[in-house]
């Protein structure tokens, strides 16, 4: 009889069975890329320097500010200290020069037709006075030369334009004789600018008529918009300057006589206008 051998049963541990996990990478956060002390340190240095440099710059800019405002301020006091001054000084001295003096200058009115053209109006009432026949608008359209940037030697802009600008002494020379020789004339103009307002009013007691760059109103000029340099002398664009014919004064009362083309023929204080003369450099122009 045959006897089987029972089967040995291995015994494993009871257990659930084993899953094989399929491998799968998980995205790890990326790790931030972190910059060398030493740049950040050197970016930090550059920050400073540039906030440094930008701090000195606005101070900068308020300093010159500052300064300018300042210079305009003494250039103001100056200017009302010297024309207090030399029209106090004529006053006193008796001797110096005839007292009172005027004589008949047009004073035809630039608007409608030269918003911006008291120059070439300023210059046609002293031709007018001296007997000459021209119209109103004829040294501004034949005469008087144009620019796009000089102010100095031309008018920059249209005088018949209300965003015209302005011209000085020099342009108005050049275009009074320009005219002047055209009608065969012996008379000249001649450029007075840097003279004291004495030498202007001994002109005008010659029986000269005078042009001279003032402001509108005889206010105070205010700041600059322009600013060239010429024959060695300083030119500056004011948004309120104006031309008038000075064609009399009386040192008794201390007043001017001035034909003015906003406001026609009229006397004001000889102070006062001697103050913006100066303030706007000093310029003049005799026809004689």
């Amino acid at each position: 009889m045959t006897v089987e051998q029972p089967r040995r049963r291995t015994l494993r541990a009871r257990c659930a069975p084993r899953r094989r996990r399929p491998l799968v990478r998980q995205a790890l956060p990326r790790a931030r890329c972190e910059r060398p002390i030493f740049n950040r340190q050197r970016n930090r240095r550059t920050a400073v320097r540039l906030c440094a440099f930008a701090t000195a710059l606005l101070i900068a800019g308020a300093v010159s500010f500052s300064l300018l405002t300042s210079s305009r301020a003494a250039a103001d006091v100056h200017s009302e200290e010297r024309a207090t001054q030399d029209v106090a000084a004529l006053q006193a001295d008796s001797s110096s020069m005839t007292r009172a003096v005027s004589f008949d200058v047009p004073a035809l009115q630039q608007n409608p037709e030269l918003p911006t053209g008291c120059e070439s109006i300023a210059l046609t009432n002293a031709l007018l006075s001296l007997g000459f026949e021209l119209d109103k608008t004829e040294i501004a359209d034949a005469w008087l030369p144009r620019s796009d940037s000089d102010f100095v030697t031309a008018f920059m802009g249209d005088p018949h334009a209300t965003d015209g600008h302005s011209c000085m002494a020099p342009a108005i020379v050049r275009t009074a004789n320009a005219y002047l020789s055209a009608q065969g004339s012996p008379l000249g103009a001649f450029d007075l600018t840097g003279s004291t307002i004495e030498e202007v009013l001994d002109e005008v007691a010659a029986g000269n008529p005078v042009i001279v760059w003032c402001t509108i109103g005889l206010e105070s000029p205010g700041d600059a918009y322009r600013v060239e340099q010429a024959n060695g002398r300083v030119y500056r664009l004011y948004p309120n300057s104006h031309c008038v014919v000075a064609s009399g004064y009386d040192l008794h009362k201390g007043t001017a006589l001035i034909s003015d083309s906003l406001v026609g023929q009229t006397k004001c204080s000889l102070q006062q206008l001697t103050a913006r003369y100066y303030e706007l450099g000093a310029q003049a122009v005799v026809i004689k």
